[in-house]
């Protein structure tokens, strides 16, 4: 069913226990948080692997847990939703400017609304939340909560998020 040996759209970089998800022309395209909280009990309890409830705050052992591919049962995908250009315009913005713009953001926003309404369960999409981008107040981004298995590492996390992040860009959302 799937080509695999197609190259991926999609790149992954792990990076100070987070993940950063790039395009096929290496930009920026979000972030995935791990939830470690979610680590299989397998992992958790395995006096192996030493890691314990107590340190998965602890830096060295998210990087244990990349290293083993620990498997977890979820994460957050943050991605960028709409450029709302509304906000820190020095010279202000004409009324039929802002109506345009608030019409085309509402039109953004019911398409998310529905993508997600029609993909979220086949996709393991359970929740999500919207909040500004802390670079850019002119953007609001997504975080998509995401109930399912993970394994950890760069390819592992990108056989997971790559059935969302493919849908997305096919739909024109990302």
């Amino acid at each position: 069913m799937f080509n695999r040996n197609t190259k991926s759209e999609w790149n992954l970089e792990y990076d100070d226990s987070l993940y950063k998800v790039y395009d096929s022309a290496k930009r920026l395209a979000g972030y995935f948080f791990p939830d470690y909280d979610s680590l299989d009990a397998e992992v958790r309890h395995n006096p192996k692997y030493k890691v314990q409830d107590a340190n998965l705050n602890d830096p060295s052992s998210i990087t244990l847990l990349h290293k083993i591919h620990a498997v977890l049962h979820g994460g957050s995908l943050l991605l960028p939703m709409l450029k709302l250009n509304l906000l820190d315009n020095q010279n202000g913005i004409t009324v039929d400017n802002v109506v345009t713009a608030l019409h085309s953001n509402l039109r953004t926003a019911e398409i998310w609304k529905d993508w997600l309404s029609v993909n979220g369960i086949t996709l393991g999409i359970v929740a999500s939340s919207v909040y500004t981008a802390r670079e850019d107040r002119n953007m609001l981004s997504i975080l998509l909560i995401i109930n399912e298995q993970i394994i950890l590492g760069e390819k592992e996390v990108l056989e997971s998020l790559g059935p969302i992040l493919d849908k997305l860009h096919n739909d024109g959302l990302l």
